[in-house]
């Protein structure tokens, strides 16, 4: 099964190669839409994610997508996008999970195994010919407490929301990532500090994820491993938006 990850885009479109899964991390859409913010109208950013994301998803060579909003994306806090949760959308065209679960079925020779050019692929497990399968998605734009952005939440809501990740989850997709995994960022006078959240790690270690997907913080990109479960951030863009790293190919 071959995954393809990107978070943190802030309205850039990379292409997208060949995959069974595409997994779009959150922050999808840019802050200005012309002369409008999306804080304070995000009506303006959903017209944005109809008329440009929509296309570039339907158009990616994927055979199931998958998306959570980010801190970034108020359209998604504020605007009514019911009609692609996993209750009414199919995932071969795109569900949005807010904090929900979605099932995919992959199956043998999806893909080619292709060589993709500065994209670092993560060989987790590998076996010939493996029959079709039923994989579980379970996904949250939410992050911890940390302004007046989109999908903040505290502590407490936080360890409410991922308690209910069920048991066997095949891969979590979080807009945030778990303390200490892709979560570090450099403040004031060099120091360095963990945004990410200790109530996702405490529902990794009791899931036990085969992926764990997460973006939110720029320069966390790259994989990290946790007690044998691989953690990926996938952002795309540095600290000043600027895009600096390949989508993420991961073969699962």
């Amino acid at each position: 099964m071959r995954v393809v990850a990107l978070s943190d885009l802030h309205g850039n479109l990379p292409v997208i190669p060949p995959c069974d899964l595409l997994i779009v991390g959150g922050d999808v859409c840019p802050d200005r839409i012309g002369s409008f913010h999306g804080m304070v109208a995000p009506e303006q950013q959903a017209r944005w994610f109809d008329e440009h994301a929509r296309p570039w998803l339907a158009a990616a060579p994927a055979r199931h997508r998958v998306l959570v909003w980010g801190n970034h994306d108020w359209c998604g806090e504020h605007c009514d996008f019911s009609g692609d949760g996993p209750a009414t959308a199919e995932t071969s065209r795109l569900v949005i999970l807010n904090d929900e679960l979605v099932r995919v079925l992959v199956g043998e020779a999806a893909v080619p195994n292709l060589q993709i050019p500065q994209s670092p692929n993560l060989q987790i497990s590998q076996s010939p010919n493996p029959p079709m399968r039923e994989v579980t998605v379970w996904g949250s734009p939410w992050s911890s407490w940390c302004g007046e952005w989109a999908f903040m939440a505290s502590p407490a809501a936080l360890a409410g929301t991922y308690a209910q990740i069920p048991s066997g989850t095949d891969i979590i997709v979080s807009h945030s990532p778990a303390y200490g995994y892709g979560d570090e960022i450099v403040v004031s006078g060099g120091r360095r500090e963990h945004l990410g959240s200790h109530e996702l790690l405490s529902a990794i270690e009791r899931v036990r994820p085969k992926l764990v997907v997460c973006g939110h913080i720029h320069e966390g990109h790259g994989r990290y491993d946790h007690d044998g479960i691989p953690i990926v951030n996938v952002s795309v863009v540095d600290e000043r938006y600027r895009m600096v790293h390949a989508t993420t190919v991961i073969d699962l």
